[in-house]
């Protein structure tokens, strides 16, 4: 007999409680998001990859949420 194991969709607990903190306590910090990494810009940046505000990051983590609760549903 096979166990069927579920997915429970990720929570991203701990970039959202670093994101609020730098709201709460007004840093002002750039972000970047590749292959499910998170990444905080501290030096002159000169990537290609989409840069985020901490509040544009806490959206988009957000949304990222919402669609693997989404992509659970359909599976």
């Amino acid at each position: 007999m096979m166990e069927t194991i579920t997915k429970k969709p990720r929570e991203y607990k701990s970039i959202k409680w670093i994101l609020k903190n730098h709201i709460k306590n007004n840093v002002r910090s750039l972000w970047t998001y590749e292959d499910d990494n998170f990444t905080c810009i501290y030096d002159n940046y000169d990537g290609d990859i989409r840069v985020y505000t901490v509040n544009q990051m806490l959206k988009f983590v957000d949304k990222l949420i919402l669609k693997e609760k989404e992509d659970d549903k359909t599976q």
